[in-house]
């Protein structure tokens, strides 16, 4: 829920009473929020942990990109095992319950699985940008070792990074008679924080990493036309090359060795427009993964923005709360849309996944023959400079 939830979360437009204080909850309200907590939570942890556990345990699954994928998956289920039990315990309170650490605990992990999440997408658009556009650069620059090294950079910038939650989010003593707690943001004479926790929240998930993103990716499909632009001028000079000669005399070897030629070409060309629609592929579902993660993620903090600077009010109520409940559900709800997104447009993670439901052994000889590596496909769809071995990744 989002960083109010001690006033909208239970379904009530009332805040807490020392004098009546009573837990009569809508449970019209109440109800949807719990079957979305639910289904993030179920789909999250299983999803979540199929990543990681095909990534690891097949071997064909094992390259950059996945690496990388499996470090968002780890991000992910940090949100799911974390808070959205806590979260789902304060929808039934109007006060806060649990105690100063685990109210500042819950929101700074949040904010760290936000980050990690955003610099990992980050880093994926970079290295997809080194792979295809920079193909000889990417093989000494893209690797495994330097992924998880890369990663664990992130995850102590995420750590650090998101240490200012700490220092923002108060634990505030309430009521006469009946002695509670809030766990908020904002309070009293903690305005200024607010306004400087919530700007660099938006700056640092959004507005940076999402410059970087649109920029990565925005080469990588201006390489890719123009590869297909190269590809179908060659195509083009093949054709008028094969029909020109048609008309000149030939004896029968030089008929036979045009043929056997004309093959080769042929499945060539059939080749690298597999490879091609294997990149594109994959930079699709990569761009669908970010994209989704700014449509969860950003409402929410663009709200908290706009309370933070009194532009919306602090206290919401009717269409405003119902708005600010179903931003933070958003949020919660993307730590378990990747594993469908990949389930749906990667064919390797798809398999990978019936393949460790089903216990299935892995079929490493077939695969080593049948798949791609990403980096393989867009060194050959980028340029014919360089021949890079096979090996195995997103498909």
């Amino acid at each position: 829920m989002s960083d109010y939830d001690y006033i909208i979360g239970n379904g009530s437009n009332n805040t807490y009473d020392d004098s009546t204080y009573n837990l009569n909850f809508n449970w019209n309200e109440l109800l949807p929020t719990l079957i979305v907590y639910s289904v993030t939570f179920i789909l999250g942890l299983t999803g979540n942990i199929l990543i990681i556990f095909t990534t690891f345990k097949y071997r064909r699954m094992k390259s950059v990109t996945n690496v990388f994928l499996s470090s968002l998956a780890c991000s992910d289920l940090i949100l799911i095992i974390v808070c959205i039990p806590v979260k789902v315990a304060k929808l039934f309170s109007y006060t806060w319950e649990m105690g100063e650490v685990v109210c500042k605990t819950i929101h700074y992990m949040q904010y760290v699985s936000a980050i990690c999440s955003v610099l990992t997408l980050t880093a994926i658009s970079i290295e997809r940008y080194y792979a295809i556009v920079h193909p000889m650069k990417a093989k000494y620059i893209c690797t495994i070792s330097q992924a998880k090294r890369i990663i664990l950079v992130i995850w102590i910038l995420a750590v650090i990074l998101g240490a200012p939650t700490i220092k923002a989010q108060l634990h505030l003593p309430v009521g006469q008679l009946n002695e509670s707690n809030y766990c908020v943001r904002g309070w009293d004479d903690n305005t200024a924080i607010h306004k400087f926790h919530e700007l660099y929240m938006f700056i640092l998930i959004f507005v940076g990493p999402f410059c970087i993103m649109a920029m990565s990716y925005g080469l990588i499909c201006w390489e890719i036309w123009k590869v297909m632009e190269r590809r179908s001028a060659m195509t083009s000079e093949q054709v008028l090359s094969r029909n020109h000669n048609k008309f000149q005399p030939q004896n029968e070897k030089r008929i036979r060795t045009y043929s056997l030629n004309d093959s080769k070409k042929y499945k060539s060309r059939n080749g690298y427009r597999d490879d091609t629609n294997v990149v594109k592929q994959v930079i699709c579902m990569l761009v669908t993964v970010v994209v989704l993660f700014a449509v969860c993620w950003t409402p929410m903090l663009v709200d908290n923005v706009l309370t933070a600077y009194g532009i919306l009010p602090y206290m919401k109520f009717g269409t405003l709360k119902y708005m600010s409940n179903a931003f933070s559900l958003m949020a919660y709800f993307n730590s378990c849309i990747n594993p469908i997104i990949y389930g749906f447009m990667s064919k390797s993670f798809r398999e990978s996944f019936v393949q460790a439901i089903c216990l299935k052994a892995d079929r490493r000889g077939q695969d080593r023959t049948s798949t791609y590596s990403l980096r393989y496909v867009s060194t050959r769809g980028s340029s014919t400079r360089s021949n890079v071995t096979r090996s195995t990744s997103v498909k």
